[in-house]
């Protein structure tokens, strides 16, 4: 019986072995069935300072696969799952997404004027309080900032939070 335990370990090394030689395939990618096949890949960031995410869809041969694969391990990329020519990847970025990153816009916080990253369809954290209470503005001008007013530029934005101020 103390023999069986190193012949098994033996046996299952060469088995392994074997596996290496007789096959081109990558034994770490059992999900692939040939070469000429392509993998679909769902790829998706969660952005965690504004809560968004954000999916790409795309299809790479596996060849490309494999050459990311090291790649996306290293830059912290989580296989999430895996089947027959499907790969799925989540990340999670300690920044804003893209949206919230290229576009504020001036809504109310609280009893008074925000400014947020993002849009009003997809708003992003505060980025300001200014002080003026909404309380002291026309209903019109108050209806305008609770739907959000877009600031396509920096200068916009600053005339409007000055024009409110005044």
């Amino acid at each position: 019986m103390r023999r069986l335990g190193p012949l098994m370990l033996i046996g299952f090394l060469l088995g392994i072995l074997y596996m290496f030689l007789n096959t081109e395939k990558s034994p770490f990618l059992p999900m692939f069935n040939n070469d000429d096949e392509n993998i679909s890949m769902k790829i998706t960031v969660f952005y965690t300072s504004c809560c968004h995410e954000e999916t790409v869809n795309r299809s790479l041969s596996k060849n490309e696969w494999e050459q990311m694969l090291a790649t996306l391990k290293k830059d912290g990329w989580e296989l999430k799952r895996s089947s027959i020519g499907e790969v799925e990847l989540n990340k999670e970025l300690l920044e804003l997404c893209t949206g919230c990153k290229k576009q504020e816009f001036i809504g109310i916080y609280q009893d008074e004027i925000g400014v947020y990253a993002g849009t009003p369809k997809k708003p992003g954290p505060l980025k300001q309080v200014i002080p003026v209470k909404i309380a002291q503005l026309p209903e019109e001008e108050v209806n305008d900032l609770r739907e959000g007013i877009v600031c396509q530029e920096t200068r916009d934005k600053l005339l409007m939070i000055e024009g409110y101020q005044n």
